[in-house]
């Protein structure tokens, strides 16, 4: 698994993926990590067949054949690079607002409004950078992009006030509408009562009888509105209809009287829409285009902080080192027994967050969707700080990693026991043998101590004498 802790009042972007070229990095999936975020991504290994069996394989192939599957292998080589690259985001921050290097180490809250600006309202950095003299001191710069903070935070606050009464409004509008309906249908329905009473059909007190009844079972509805309706005379006039069998025999022609509508629903308030709600209705669900989907330029990344980007000639293609291993253990490795091996990230990652320093830390699995909702939203923070790409990365990390995987057929005492073999042995053949390729130096200037050497010499002199 790979495992990726934030402390807190701290963030940075995690992106994965792999080495497409010496100087461009394939993003698979990017998520962002702050505030004591863990996560935790199960890697899957691919194992590709040994140099000796994929020689064998393709033994009775055409010479064109040959070629393809040569150059199909050749790609999955290099495709088995992977990358781990770690973007800090308060050095980025920094030079998108004009500030100096570390004017924001001990600025939390700002920094906490900066990334909740960025990230929840995609504010344009315009709106909040320096745009004073260059040679103004470093207080001055930062009172001054805490001002353009505390002005945008007041009218997202306005904002939010507007539509909490914008909806309060509309949901009094709703009460009163429907209040007035329920008074409309009362009244109708008193005048269809006294029309049954002087029919003769109904006695008057058989109908009080049945409507005491119909009220006593609607009197909890009505206390709970704290406000006496007629509407629940229509309720009890419905009760009246199904309890009295008088209601229901039919009356002559000429004193029919006109069917009684149905009883209203009772009046409920609708939901005040909530703060959260409101906050992603401001949000501007604006399509970014990131800079790093597709390709990425290499020189913005090295395994350390990069103000300037490396020489051309300086820059180490690691997409070879998985041929270079490949033809090592095609000569050295006379068992089979190591394999190149692709990583690929699983498709369910867990995440562990604390939403405030009062709650207790959550565990959640996130879903394909949820992953790939996490690397849009990266990709486009990623996007605003760099300006789409004009301002360079100011501090990442870049991590290679070549996976190598040794098989044995048979258990550990199989090993020993069966075969006589000891496992111990063929472990650091293939260390030595790894080692040696990534390091570009001998096998033997590897080992120390002269007993370790010369044990090892004993035992694999093959591999020994060709590095010396």
């Amino acid at each position: 698994k790979l495992v990726a802790r934030a402390r807190q009042f701290s963030s940075f972007l995690l992106v994965v993926g792999t080495l497409a070229g010496p100087e461009t990095f394939d993003p698979k999936d990017a998520i962002l990590l702050q505030n004591k975020d863990e996560v935790l991504i199960p890697l899957l290994l691919n194992q590709l067949p040994t140099a000796k069996e994929f020689k064998d394989s393709i033994a009775s192939l055409s010479p064109e054949q040959k070629r393809f599957a040569n150059a199909f292998r050749g790609m999955q080589l290099e495709s088995s690079v992977f990358g781990v690259c770690i973007i800090q985001l308060k050095p980025q921050l920094e030079v998108l607002l004009g500030l100096p290097d570390d004017a924001l180490t001990k600025e939390i809250r700002l920094t906490q409004d900066l990334m909740s600006l960025f990230i929840e309202y995609q504010i344009p950095s315009d709106l909040l950078s320096f745009d004073g003299a260059e040679d103004a001191p470093l207080k001055d710069k930062v009172e001054r992009v805490k001002e353009h903070v505390k002005a945008v935070m007041t009218v997202i606050s306005d904002t939010k006030q507007a539509e909490l009464e914008d909806a309060k409004m509309k949901a009094n509008m709703n009460v009163q509408s429907m209040l007035a309906s329920a008074e409309l249908v009362s009244d109708e329905t008193a005048v269809g009562v006294d029309n049954l009473r002087r029919s003769g059909f109904l006695g008057s007190a058989s109908i009080d009888r049945d409507l005491d009844r119909s009220r006593q079972m609607s009197e909890p509805v009505m206390m709970k509105k704290k406000s006496r309706s007629r509407g629940g005379l229509t309720r009890s006039f419905a009760a009246a209809q199904a309890h009295s069998p008088m209601l229901m025999s039919a009356a002559p022609s000429s004193t029919a009287l006109p069917p009684v509508p149905d009883a209203a629903p009772p009046a409920t308030t609708p939901p005040v829409t909530t703060s959260a709600s409101i906050e992603a209705t401001l949000t501007q669900h604006v399509p970014l285009q990131p800079i790093i989907r597709g390709e990425m330029d290499f020189t913005a990344f090295s395994s350390s902080a990069v103000t300037t980007p490396p020489a051309a000639e300086g820059v180490v293609d690691f997409t070879h080192i998985p041929k270079q291993l490949d033809a090592m253990f095609e000569e050295h490795d006379t068992d089979s027994a190591l394999r190149s091996t692709i990583l690929e990230t699983s498709k369910t990652w867990t995440r562990k967050r604390q939403e405030n320093l009062l709650k207790k830390v959550q565990e959640k699995a996130l879903s394909e969707t949820d992953i790939r909702s996490e690397k849009d939203k990266a990709f486009d923070l990623l996007d605003a700080l760099s300006r789409s790409g004009s301002l360079p990365i100011q501090c990442a990390e870049l991590h290679v990693i070549v996976a190598v995987t040794h098989c044995f057929e048979k258990s550990v005492m199989g090993t020993v026991i069966e075969d006589n073999v000891n496992p111990i042995e063929k472990v650091e053949r293939s260390c030595l043998m790894v080692a040696s390729t990534i390091h570009g130096t001998g096998s033997s200037g590897m080992i120390a101590g002269d007993d370790n050497r010369e044990r090892l010499t004993n035992t694999f002199p093959a591999l020994m004498n060709d590095s010396e």
